[in-house]
């Protein structure tokens, strides 16, 4: 594999743990037991992507991803008959800016940033969210490109285009770690080479789309460089 100029990241997937951070979020606010704070977190996430998907299908203004966040919760609340008061909402809707990375990824974007490449979060949160959970991190990003900018969400190729549009770098200089299938699916199609971590040992959709490379969890990307 040829060095790239820039390493780009996923971040909710592939950099953050959603449901090690939340979960426990979920339970204190709504006085859940862990198994239905789990069950509820996986709703919820599932519902905010499906969401997302929903805002480039119809072609319209992109949905922000943080309305997107606060209506699969109110779903996910509603069909569980739980009633939330507007502060604990926020609450937990601002809860996804607090995310915990994965134990091993601030030592793998210092490695990757040591090895001389820059390193970027790619993803969809909007800009402000991702700047948030950006300082969670003790190594700092040197970009942080949004879908916001792209007006789509992935795995639209605009999305992917983003380092190319916005940075000067072109997509063969780009390598990207992806933490999903979806996010695999939209990084071979838009032409950009592909590392999964694939951390919870998920299957591709679409087994045409394979990743350049795939890996246990963060831990093998400095040595692909």
């Amino acid at each position: 594999m040829t060095k790239p100029k820039l390493v780009t990241f996923d971040v909710y997937m592939a950099l953050l743990d959603i449901e090690g951070s939340l979960v426990p979020v979920v339970m204190e606010t709504l006085g859940l037991s862990r198994e239905d704070a789990t069950l509820f977190v996986r709703t919820w996430r599932s519902k905010q992507m499906e969401r997302a998907a929903s805002s480039n299908s119809l072609e319209l203004e992109r949905t922000p991803f943080r309305d997107a966040t606060r209506m699969a919760l109110d779903y996910v609340a509603a069909r569980a008959g739980i009633k939330i008061d507007p502060q604990r909402r926020e609450g937990l809707v601002l809860a996804w800016d607090k995310l915990t990375p994965w134990p091993e990824a601030d030592a793998v974007v210092a490695a990757v940033k040591a090895n001389g490449c820059q390193t970027a979060i790619l993803s969809n949160g909007d800009q402000d969210m991702l700047e948030a959970v950006a300082g969670n991190f003790k190594t700092g990003f040197d970009h942080v490109l949004s879908s916001e900018s792209a007006g789509k969400y992935k795995p639209h190729p605009s999305v992917y285009g983003l380092p190319t549009k916005l940075l000067g770098i072109a997509m063969a200089d780009v390598l990207h770690v992806a933490g999903s299938p979806n996010d695999v699916l939209g990084a071979i199609a838009a032409g950009m080479r592909c590392v999964w971590s694939n951390r919870h040992r998920d299957a591709l959709l679409d087994p045409s789309y394979p990743a350049t490379q795939e890996l246990p969890d963060l831990g093998g990307v400095p040595d692909l460089l």
